[in-house]
């Protein structure tokens, strides 16, 4: 028995065939006119789940892009007012050699301290530089000014208030970039080496450890010049001499006056109440020569001494000890010196080498420079050169710190060049899991137009019944 389908049957496979062939037609229609292979996600569930991973990875490398490249701006403006600080410092530099001219009086020397002072201010306004309302130079703690003035014992002083925290950004995971340098390793840098004293009294650094930052005035006091005097000869003995430790005094009946192994000098007439006799090492002692009787003499001198950090608290020295501890009450600095080797009273600059600050550098200068007239001129030279080996410190540090900054804009390039590569690449592989392949979307186009043409052509003929189709 033959089988024979019903009118309905064949209406439902005509309809059946014309929709799937007028979808094919409408899903290839929507690839060439969007160029996306995957229009939904039922189009293909295993590529859209490749696709959306492929969308967050560059998601995740614009991120890195967006937040490395904000980070530029800072790094180049920290650059620049570093660059402008060197210039700074070297002005300074000039200008403190100047200030050494044997040839200038404290009025010149003033001038050029005042010169120096301006550059100052310059150099604490680099310091002190700002990004919108973000201190460059203050660490992580950007709200906060890195450099203020503070007054202590009433001397003022520059203090940095910011910390010594990295400012990072990350270019992948696991990857960062250091973008900043700190104003303490910039213009306060702390790499303590050693004590140095200047070449004043002759006191030499002792066997223990020193601590302190900075700089510091060893005051070494005369207390008192002692000896046996006679010929009508005696000591002043006013508070002014300046001579420590033994040396020998000879008169000579020929109208000279030696100190030591100092300059024979001439005893002027009338004979003085006050003369001042040097040595070797330019100490002085005052003699009064009135009751001279003209008669050769000879006798041996003691300068007795005392020593002190803070210029308060004074310590007696014997001249013996090697490793005498010092300590001031203001700082908190201790110091161990030799004091075999002390021969005239005087201030010594203390310098705890690798500590002082730019600043502190720079108006320790000022003040050198502002001393009166009638400064020792070996003295000044000897603290101006001091200051100067510390100016270069932090001229190099200053310069480490710029290198720092250009490595950090480099590294910021190279980095931003890296995930732009690697975002073309990921753009890439989405483009061959979503995008249709036009050649391939113009042959499925043509396939579906045919395919649905027919199938209505079929569709008309199986629908057109007769009765003799019937039968």
């Amino acid at each position: 028995m033959s089988i024979r389908p019903t009118q309905g049957r064949i209406f439902a496979l005509v309809r059946d065939g014309i929709e799937s062939n007028t979808a094919k037609l409408i899903r290839a229609q929507e690839q060439a006119s969007s160029g996306k292979r995957i229009v939904r996600a039922s189009d293909d569930p295993v590529g859209t789940s490749v696709a959306l991973s492929l969308r967050r990875q560059i998601g995740a490398i614009e991120s890195f892009v967006a937040s490395t490249e904000g980070a530029r701006p800072d790094v180049e403006q920290a650059s620049v007012r570093l660059q402008e600080g060197a210039g700074v410092l070297a002005e300074i530099r000039a200008l403190m050699i100047q200030g050494m001219n044997g040839a200038l009086n404290a009025r010149d020397r003033s001038a050029v301290a005042a010169q120096i002072e301006l550059l100052e201010g310059q150099l604490l306004d680099i310091a002190n530089t700002r990004s919108g309302d973000s201190y460059l130079f203050a660490g992580t703690d950007t709200d906060v000014q890195p450099f203020q003035e503070s007054t202590v014992d009433g001397e003022s002083r520059i203090f940095y208030r910011g910390n010594d925290q990295k400012q990072r950004v990350l270019t992948s995971r696991g990857a960062e970039i250091v973008l900043n340098v700190t104003g303490e390793e910039v213009f306060s840098n702390f790499h303590y080496t050693s004590t140095v004293y200047g070449s004043v009294t002759g006191i030499a650094p002792g066997e223990t450890a020193d601590t302190g930052t900075g700089y510091e005035e060893l005051i070494v006091r005369q207390d008192g010049t002692t000896g046996a005097m006679g010929q009508g000869i005696a000591l002043e003995n006013s508070g002014g001499d300046s001579l420590i430790g033994v040396r020998s005094l000879q008169v000579s009946a020929a109208g000279t006056i030696q100190l030591g192994s100092g300059p024979v000098q001439t005893i002027p007439t009338p004979l003085p109440s006050s003369y001042d006799t040097f040595d070797e090492n330019g100490a002085w002692v005052k003699v009064d020569l009135t009751g001279w009787n003209g008669q050769d003499f000879s006798t041996t001198l003691t300068g007795e001494a005392s020593l002190s950090l803070d210029g308060v608290t004074f310590t007696p020295t014997d001249l013996t000890e090697t490793d005498l501890a010092l300590t001031s009450a203001t700082t908190g600095s201790i110091v161990h010196v030799d004091t075999t080797g002390l021969n005239k009273s005087g201030a010594e600059l203390t310098t705890f080498e690798g500590t002082p600050s730019v600043f502190e550098t720079i108006r320790g200068a000022v003040a050198d420079l502002r001393m009166p007239e009638g400064t020792n001129r070996a003295d000044l030279l000897d603290r101006m050169q001091s200051r100067l080996g510390e100016l270069d410190r932090s001229e190099g540090d200053l310069l480490v710190g710029l290198g720092k900054l250009g490595a950090a804009g480099q590294r910021i390039t190279v980095a931003t060049t890296r995930l732009e590569d690697l975002r073309v690449t990921m753009d890439g592989l989405v483009s061959n899991v979503e995008d249709a392949d036009f050649a391939q979307v113009a042959l499925d186009l043509q396939r579906a137009e045919q395919t649905l043409q027919l199938a209505q052509a079929t569709g008309a003929r199986l629908m057109q019944q007769t009765l003799l189709n019937y039968l």
